[in-house]
């Protein structure tokens, strides 16, 4: 399949967050296979350097941090030329939750996120065990509490039923097997780095999914992700995987299709199962190109990305929890879901009012769009389409926008086009939807 202007417009949205006309025309032309092997190439990403609010002698205020660490994030969303990175950290982010309002640690958040950067697109074997022993989620699932005299099963359970197998996939006796072979792993006297503490450790046989031994934490992972329930979470995380870039419940012959690529891989290699995703021909659908309500992160990062404004002057720490994303929080252990859930009158106005704020940051004479009151209303409309990375609007969309254009277009209010078109391009259900 060779690749119009919209097909490489349509998977540059999946893989990132807003593209530009320079990105469509690099792909446009292209077969769709070298293309995917194009944006899934992150030989490009920037190194990480993390703001000086990550470390743990920062002496700035908890918000403070907040907002630093959030702002360096979409800044690095915004700018990445490989921004597939940064899509799969956010995924994995939803994925592995782990919140502040718990751990209590920016630094440890930091971290788990710089490990879903730097592991998350190889396998999956590998991510899960170090997350297992990560200390943010070590915090989060009490498994830093978790000893031989007092089990907590918090990581055993979740970890099986929203990490790696999904539910109905176990039995309690399997939940309380998993939390004996896990105590001991916990954190150093710090409270910042993981630590085995053998006198901690349950060193009793134990029976898991049938088998009796001296079981160990890690031991745990490989049996779930190398052993007889290997099938069940391959087809868990290619369905996850493939409801995050195309659509949510994938049939059942895309389903097997993408577990069978991602099991056929090395060690359940995530790259493998990106690749597959985005090669299998439902990708390419009608259904996949408005599958999706771009979630607030992506909402913010692509109008950021579009407008040229920086976190510092957008602000996204003022909105994203109202929208119903407030990134290093999750709202629970089980995350954000998708599509419908962004939607309500109470996160709508919060985008609003995020969309105002991109609005004036950019209303200068010179500005985005700054001669759209001295365009016809056809031409100011296409402008702000064109801005804003909308390659195929509805007919609704461009009509209403048209008319409203014309409406405003006298002496007296032609200068409230600029600005307003801004905001109203940005609400559109267009740009609502990632299409």
């Amino acid at each position: 399949m060779i690749l119009s202007a919209e097909d490489a417009a349509h998977l540059l949205r999946r893989v990132g967050f807003g593209p530009s006309p320079a990105d469509i025309e690099a792909l446009a032309g292209m077969d769709s296979a070298a293309a995917v092997e194009a944006v899934l190439d992150t030989s490009g990403a920037p190194g990480v350097v993390p703001p000086p609010e990550a470390s743990l002698d920062s002496t700035a205020s908890y918000y403070d941090r907040y907002v630093a660490l959030l702002g360096w994030w979409v800044d690095r969303m915004r700018t990445t030329p490989a921004p597939i990175q940064e899509k799969m950290t956010l995924f994995w982010h939803g994925h592995f939750c782990s919140g502040n309002s718990k751990v209590d640690n920016w630094t440890a958040m930091f971290n788990q996120n710089q490990t879903f950067r730097s592991l998350g697109m190889g396998s999956f074997r590998a991510l899960t065990q170090a997350v297992a022993v990560d200390p943010a989620m070590l915090r989060y699932l009490d498994n830093a509490t978790n000893v031989a005299s007092a089990p907590n099963e918090n990581w055993a359970r979740e970890s099986m039923e929203l990490f790696t197998l999904g539910v109905d996939q176990y039995t309690q006796d399997d939940v309380v097997a998993s939390a004996r072979a896990w105590t001991g792993h916990g954190l150093d006297s710090t409270g910042t780095q993981y630590v085995f503490t053998p006198k901690r450790h349950d060193n009793g046989a134990k029976t898991f999914f049938g088998i009796t031994q001296d079981w160990d934490g890690p031991g745990i992972i490989d049996e779930i992700l190398t052993g007889a329930k290997k099938p069940t979470a391959a087809a868990f995380i290619a369905n996850k995987v493939w409801s995050f870039l195309a659509y949510p419940n994938p049939e059942p012959a895309v389903s097997t299709a993408v577990t069978a690529d991602f099991l056929a891989s090395d060690d359940l290699d995530i790259t493998a199962l990106l690749r597959s995703v985005l090669n299998q021909p439902q990708f390419w659908s009608a259904e996949a190109r408005a599958g999706l309500v771009r979630s607030p992160t992506e909402f913010v990062v692509a109008a950021m990305r579009y407008s040229g404004l920086a976190a510092a002057s957008a602000h996204p720490e003022w909105y994203m929890a109202d929208m119903g994303q407030e990134l290093f929080n999750p709202p629970n252990v089980a995350g954000w879901m998708d599509n419908a859930y962004w939607i309500s009158s109470a996160a709508f106005w919060a985008r609003a009012e995020f969309a105002r704020t991109v609005t004036w940051a950019v209303d200068k004479p010179t500005g985005l769009l700054a001669n759209a009151g001295q365009l016809s209303a056809a031409a100011s409309v296409q402008a702000g389409l064109d801005a804003f990375g909308v390659t195929a609007p509805s007919t609704s969309t461009r009509s209403a926008l048209e008319q409203w254009a014309a409406s405003e277009n006298t002496p007296s209010d032609r200068w409230a086009i600029q600005p307003n078109l801004v905001t109203l391009v940005l609400m559109s259900p267009d740009f609502q939807l990632n299409q």
